[in-house]
């Protein structure tokens, strides 16, 4: 299986890994920027988007991912370590990818997994509330999304701290998307083990978070769990899913971080 992707651009590949719940439409704000100088590959992680979830027997966790993710790349063509990018899941994905060999630099954008235990308490019960609430009213939601205000209200918690930047269409579609992922609570489960493989990291590792990043608050970051030689960056105001906040920045800290 080739996981579902969107493609642009010439040069040397860089692959985008986006959060769960979510989908390769996540990348829109910072896609075309970074498909000027570089050959942009956005995947939809199994059971999200339009790739299909995992075999039925094979519990969705980092070592499966990343073996399903080196099987599309190879079916692609790309045989030799690649240039990797992910947000939240995704960033947790990539850290794994390159403790696999998979990656020639990873740039985690408020990744997963850097936590000391199962992740932080808060989360379970921030996702619950968000997908249960826009199950039960969905016509409400996408009202309330249709304002800047509105945006502000249901999306800056867990998604971008600057919501109303987001335009509506794109807002009501994340949203949906979000409560109608059918992998997500086995997904959720699988990841909750912190990643535990930053010794295993050779190539260069750049992680950024968001100052008002509410699902990875800075309590629950753990940088021991990162490779020693980490070059940590600050998104000023930006949220978990930042690349609404401020594009220029986010593409900038990703084509820093994978020169």
């Amino acid at each position: 299986m080739i996981w579902h992707y969107i493609e642009k651009g010439h040069g040397r590949p860089l692959i985008l890994l986006h959060g769960i719940g979510m989908n390769s439409e996540a990348w829109g704000p910072v896609f075309e920027r970074l498909a000027i100088q570089r050959r942009v590959i956005a995947f939809d992680i199994p059971g999200f988007g339009r790739t299909p979830s995992l075999a039925p027997h094979v519990e969705p966790n980092a070592a499966a991912m990343v073996d399903s993710l080196g099987e599309s790349l190879r079916k692609m063509g790309l045989d030799e370590p690649v240039d990797m990018v992910g947000n939240s899941l995704g960033g947790r994905i990539a850290l794994d990818a390159a403790a696999a060999g998979l990656a020639r630099s990873v740039v985690g954008i408020s990744p997963a997994g850097l936590w000391r235990e199962k992740g932080p308490f808060h989360l379970e019960h921030l996702f619950g509330a968000m997908r249960k609430g826009y199950s039960l009213l969905p016509k409400v939601a996408d009202k309330l999304l249709e304002t800047g205000l509105g945006r502000t209200l249901l999306l800056s918690g867990a998604v971008s701290a600057q919501a109303w930047k987001m335009p509506a269409h794109e807002a009501q579609r994340a949203a949906r998307l979000f409560a109608q992922s059918r992998q997500f609570e086995p997904v959720f489960e699988a990841f909750r083990p912190p990643f535990s493989r930053g010794d295993d990291i050779r190539v260069p590792c750049t992680v950024a978070f968001g100052d008002l990043d509410m699902v990875f608050p800075l309590g629950t970051r753990d940088k021991t769990r990162a490779p020693a030689h980490t070059h940590w960056v600050r998104l000023p105001a930006c949220g978990h899913v930042p690349m609404w906040d401020n594009p220029d920045l986010v593409t900038h800290v990703i084509l820093n971080g994978t020169r």
